[in-house]
């Protein structure tokens, strides 16, 4: 008998027990890096409030300063060389890890020297707060990535999907599944003309299992994330921490 009940009301189906294995894998690494791990285990949960992300600005520019200015503080890297790059100026190469603890070259919003790790951004993306985090919190994972001792588990062609792993791992969850889809900030279904997106490249089903994760290995009450997550992101938050207590269980039983 085939059920009419609505797929709306049904389970979200759980990822597959490889992504899961990949998603742990990821964090692991991540732990296990030198240059990660003291950053990792000092993470908290970043969430989209006044609180975290206090003040206004008057323009664009300006308050994209402001909102990439407290994703470093809350990553721990406010005295790293990343800077934001605005729009019109040129994006500098990456620099080794070794560099890291030198303050950023410049504290000028407008300007861009050479010495720093710029993060360029869509002006359009400013007036989406959540889109904009989530995008300069995996940027910053991204540029992070070449600094590591050892290379993550199956980087080549992942490099987007583990910069969003280990973005969540460093505290953003919550923007991230939250805007785990193309954002069109600028128009209407109806209207015409161009849109700012934040392309991700992991499921929003995947996003909460990580986010579960980090809520779980940090010791954080997965209550704290649920009440910021969009409404159809909360079922796959319960069912990933359904998954991983029962991990924990077959792995205590294990060891027994």
């Amino acid at each position: 008998m085939i059920s009419l009940i609505p797929r709306l009301f049904q389970r979200a189906p759980a990822l597959d027990p490889e992504s899961r294995a990949w998603i742990h894998a990821i964090f692991d690494w991540a732990d296990d890096e030198p240059h990660l791990g003291g950053m990792l285990r000092n993470a908290h949960l970043v969430l989209p409030t006044a609180e975290h992300f206090p003040g206004q600005a008057d323009n664009r520019q300006a308050m994209a300063q402001l909102v990439f200015d407290r994703v470093l503080e809350h990553a721990g890297l406010a005295d790293s060389p990343f800077r934001l790059s605005h729009p019109g100026t040129l994006m500098d190469a990456p620099i080794p890890w070794d560099a890291m603890n030198t303050a950023r070259a410049t504290q000028n919003a407008t300007t861009t020297g050479s010495g720093g790790v710029g993060i360029p951004y869509d002006p359009e993306l400013v007036a989406h707060s959540q889109a904009l985090i989530a995008h300069f919190a995996r940027e910053i994972a991204l540029r992070l990535l070449v600094t590591t001792r050892q290379a993550p588990p199956a980087l080549e062609g992942n490099e987007a999907h583990i910069a969003e792993l280990l973005a969540t791992r460093m505290g953003f969850g919550v923007m991230l599944a939250n805007t785990a889809f193309q954002v069109r900030v600028n128009q209407c279904g109806a209207c015409k003309g161009p849109a700012a997106e934040r392309d991700a490249a992991l499921s929003r089903d995947d996003l909460a299992y990580a986010l579960g994760l980090f809520c779980r290995r940090q010791g954080i009450p997965p209550s704290r994330a649920r009440a910021h997550l969009n409404t159809p992101l909360r079922p796959a938050l319960r069912h990933a921490l359904r998954d991983l207590a029962r991990r924990e269980r077959e792995t205590a039983s294990g060891a027994a």
